[in-house]
């Protein structure tokens, strides 16, 4: 890598982006990953436990992204994108001659948000208060956009039952698209 990198993956609760972080991580070993719920399992030795750690982990993991842009560090970062902290730091990434890229892993409902994270639950993950899911889904969505718009590159796709790419853009200009976009994406791509 001649340029340092910074991947944001994003979505809902459950949507996938720890597997899609992961595959990032195997193509390129030296990556670090910022994961606030692995933060929050090393800071209380249990993913039963996390949520009591969550807001020190989200402040350590953005600490993090901070420093690594301020080193020049390649990273991946994992947000569910409910607020809009990422622009920031992907502005700054960008000025600091980062390549940024965006990828964004959607589900077609809170719903399936809550199911996704109680079936990780009963394989020994972490949970997530369903009152935060239902709260952080629709405000992921109506993000999508602008975080499309702040990278360099952004990838979406539909994990509601398997991953399945929907579209790509170049610096916020839809590049390629799917035949077959989910209707309930459609309203929040630009």
């Amino acid at each position: 890598m001649s340029r340092p990198q910074f991947w944001l993956v994003a979505g809902p609760n459950g949507a996938g982006k720890s597997t899609m972080s992961m595959t990032i991580k195997e193509r390129f070993p030296s990556v670090q990953v910022i994961d606030p719920d692995y933060i929050a399992k090393d800071m209380t030795g249990s993913f039963s436990s996390v949520d009591q750690e969550q807001f020190a982990a989200g402040k350590q993991a953005l600490s993090m992204v901070k420093r690594y842009i301020e080193e020049g560090r390649s990273f991946v970062a994992e947000s569910t994108i409910s607020g809009s902290t990422y622009l920031k730091y992907t502005k700054q990434a960008r000025e600091c001659g980062f390549r940024t890229t965006f990828i964004y892993v959607g589900l077609s409902s809170a719903q399936l948000s809550g199911e996704r994270v109680s079936k990780r639950v009963g394989l020994g993950g972490h949970a997530i208060p369903i009152a935060d899911i239902v709260r952080r889904y629709p405000r992921s969505l109506a993000n999508l956009q602008a975080h499309i718009k702040a990278f360099e590159s952004a990838h979406i796709y539909d994990n509601s039952q398997r991953y399945q790419w929907i579209a790509d853009y170049r610096n916020g200009m839809i590049h390629k698209t799917s035949q077959a976009i989910p209707k309930w994406i459609e309203h929040y791509l630009p």
